[in-house]
């Protein structure tokens, strides 16, 4: 087939699926609105269905609601919209005052459009023209709507948290919410993140049982488990709170401190046996930090500088650094993909070329940057002036 004759094809499908969408919003027309007049009702169905919710408040006696009903409400695009995507519920607000009062409708006619769940979404108040409510009715179909990314996440947050893998399943659900919409896979993950923040308030709580017992290294260790835990909920920086307090207490034993700090020095000299500098040196850096005046805070400095003194073990751990830092800059620009923004995206892959050159980092990103769909990808140049963080 010629390429005029494949073009001549696409037009005449283009028309026939716009004249079939425009007969089959005429045939709606038609028919009108399916109304619902019981709220509960209503509610369960929307609920049910997991679609919003329009609820039209209108009297007998009110000119522009019987105005609407003759105009907007026969237009065919806002009756199929309608239709097919919300639960439409009218109501008579001499009739059903208590739900009338509650929503506080004061003139008719009023127009509710809700999500789902009941939540208000947006108060139309007066008479509303064809247009005007159909580009309203879009935009709750759009906030409501449910990325595939959003659904994805979902389902991987939930294995996360079968496995007890909670920070990467509220890293996940925190960044599904981000946009503050209520679309059901939102008001999920939300309900989920709850969940998590009451599973670590009893490990928070336990930990506070330890402290009171005396055991103030073990208790110690259960806040810290909790604060990296569940990083990114508000039980994660109570944690923080309350090691702090752990920390500074008269209470805390001697000789219990001293054990943690000698269990932080056995770490910090396996580590150093197998030469794996990077955590030997983070192990170190916590003993001189908070036993500096124990024996053990004393013998990490000498470990750190013993690493740090050679360039070689020193070099093992930076390549170890950057393998994380690799890491994260790809996943921060998947994220950014992720949420509709390739440019932000790009920029990250090729800050990991520049940064991470003749890596697998490196050679993943610019593979990526092929794959940005319409967006045309340019090579990198990598001189010493794009080489700062």
């Amino acid at each position: 087939m010629s390429r005029h004759c494949s073009c001549i094809v696409l037009v005449l499908l283009g028309t026939l699926s716009w004249a079939a969408d425009s007969a089959r919003a005429q045939d709606q027309a038609v028919a009108g609105i399916k109304w619902r007049y019981d709220y509960q009702q209503a509610r369960r169905e929307a609920f049910e269905k997991k679609q919003p919710i329009l609820i039209d408040f209108v009297t007998k006696a009110c000119k522009w609601c019987n105005e609407m009903d003759k105009t907007t409400f026969r237009d065919p695009y806002v009756v199929a919209v309608l239709n097919d995507r919300f639960i439409p519920l009218k109501i008579d607000g001499e009739v059903d005052e208590g739900l009338t009062k509650y929503l506080k409708i004061v003139s008719f006619p009023t127009l509710i459009l809700a999500a789902y769940d009941g939540k208000v979404l947006v108060p139309l108040v007066g008479y509303q023209t064809a247009p005007d409510l159909y580009e309203q009715l879009q935009r709750v179909v759009t906030g409501q709507s449910e990325p595939e990314w959003m659904i994805r996440d979902q389902k991987l947050a939930q294995q996360w948290i079968l496995s007890k893998e909670y920070t990467r399943a509220i890293a996940s659900l925190k960044n599904i919410i981000e946009d503050g919409k209520t679309r059901p896979v939102q008001i999920t993950a939300r309900k989920t993140l709850q969940e998590l923040e009451a599973v670590g308030q009893e490990k928070l709580a336990h930990a506070k049982e330890l402290f009171d017992k005396g055991q103030s290294v073990e208790a110690i260790e259960a806040a810290n488990d909790t604060i990296r835990t569940f990083a990114g909920l508000q039980v994660a920086r109570e944690g923080g709170s309350l090691l702090s307090r752990f920390m500074q207490s008269p209470d805390m034993p001697g000789q219990q401190r001293a054990k943690r700090a000698r269990e932080l020095l056995t770490q910090a000299n396996d580590f150093y046996k197998f030469k794996d500098y990077l955590p030997c040196l983070d192990r170190c850096e916590v003993l001189m930090t908070s036993y500096g005046d124990l024996a053990e805070g004393q013998e990490a400095f000498q470990l750190s500088t013993n690493i740090k003194n050679d360039p070689e073990w020193l070099q093992n751990a930076c390549d170890v650094m950057s393998d994380r830092l690799g890491n994260l800059y790809l996943a921060l620009a998947d994220t950014w993909l992720r949420k509709g923004q390739p440019e932000r995206a790009r920029f990250y892959f090729e800050r990991v070329i520049r940064a991470f050159p003749g890596t697998r980092y490196a050679e993943s990103a610019q593979i990526r940057l092929g794959q940005l769909a319409g967006v045309p990808t340019r090579r990198v140049e990598i001189d010493s002036a794009s080489n700062r963080p």
